[in-house]
């Protein structure tokens, strides 16, 4: 079978425009450093690069909602703390007014700091967070957790709800605590405090009955609050080895993204030098194809 001309300078185009199209494609692979530039360049690393980034991408999401909430919670815990603090002090002072030496005069002395630390204690159980949430209200984060409902009458306003949120698949933990488990869990401390200042600041004689109900209360709640700080503390430490795993997770996805996707530019360079030779010698069949003629052969 002859072969013409024609035939043959077609042939050469069609070597030509795919040398072309392999030395573009290769360029472009260098430039992005990407070895896959369509689904079709390989399919089974496309389809598992699209599991890895389905994962890499939800273990962000998982990393982003673990500090957030170890966050939150570090904020609570330092808040929590403080009422802690203030229940402590308010325990000393009440031990301190069951002396039995005390006239009305030095009990009503005593209320002027129990008045200030019952407001520190009011404003810390109403505390909002930077959104200007409510924190310690449960769901109902517009309303504060305790409110004054009648002069003397203090109500938790709030509800138990204990927002959860997704750190790990299928891993969820709890963002918030309310102040019903505080400081309403089996009584109404702040309801106590306020009633056991008015009784030091107007009835004289005894009051040993009323001081040690005082006492049981704020062990109580002190005892509540000792162990939500304990329960924080353990919800801080395991966001803290979740993050660090979500953390190694994708270090090993990204490197096993880059094995599946990334550009060996050695390897690119010596095909780049072969695509580059092969054009040449295309080239030069093409010069010498078009210089046959009739004549030549005569």
């Amino acid at each position: 079978m002859r072969v013409s001309t024609g035939q043959i300078q077609r042939m050469v185009m069609q070597s030509l425009q795919q040398g072309g199209a392999d030395y573009g494609k290769l360029m472009q692979q260098m430039a992005t450093g990407n070895r896959l530039l369509k689904p079709s360049d390989d399919p089974l690393a496309t389809v598992r690069l699209q599991g890895i980034d389905k994962e890499l991408s939800a273990l962000t999401q998982y990393e982003k909602n673990a500090v957030q909430v170890k966050s939150r919670l570090g904020q609570q815990e330092t808040q929590i703390d403080s009422m802690k603090e203030i229940l402590l002090r308010l325990r000393d002072m009440t031990v301190e007014a069951g002396n039995g030496s005390y006239e009305l005069a030095e009990r009503q002395a005593l209320t002027h700091e129990m008045v200030s630390l019952k407001q520190a204690l009011l404003d810390l159980a109403n505390a909002r967070n930077e959104e200007g949430h409510y924190v310690f209200s449960g769901s109902r984060t517009d309303l504060p957790a305790v409110a004054e409902t009648a002069p003397g009458v203090f109500d938790y306003q709030g509800d138990d709800y204990q927002r959860m949120v997704a750190i790990a698949s299928g891993v969820m933990v709890p963002a918030n605590d309310s102040a019903e488990r505080l400081l309403f869990n089996g009584g109404n401390l702040l309801q106590d405090i306020h009633d056991f200042i008015e009784l030091l600041q107007t009835t004289p004689g005894n009051i040993g009955t009323a001081v040690g109900d005082m006492l049981d209360s704020l062990d109580q709640g002190i005892g509540n609050i000792t162990r939500a700080l304990t329960d924080i503390g353990g919800r801080i430490n395991s966001l803290d080895q979740v993050v660090a795993a979500h953390g190694e997770m994708k270090v090993f996805g990204q490197g096993l993204h880059n094995e599946l996707s990334a550009l060996d530019y050695g390897e690119a360079a010596m095909n780049m030098q072969q695509i580059l030779l092969a054009l040449q010698s295309t080239q030069q069949t093409y010069v010498n194809v078009n210089k046959l003629s009739l004549f030549n052969a005569l």
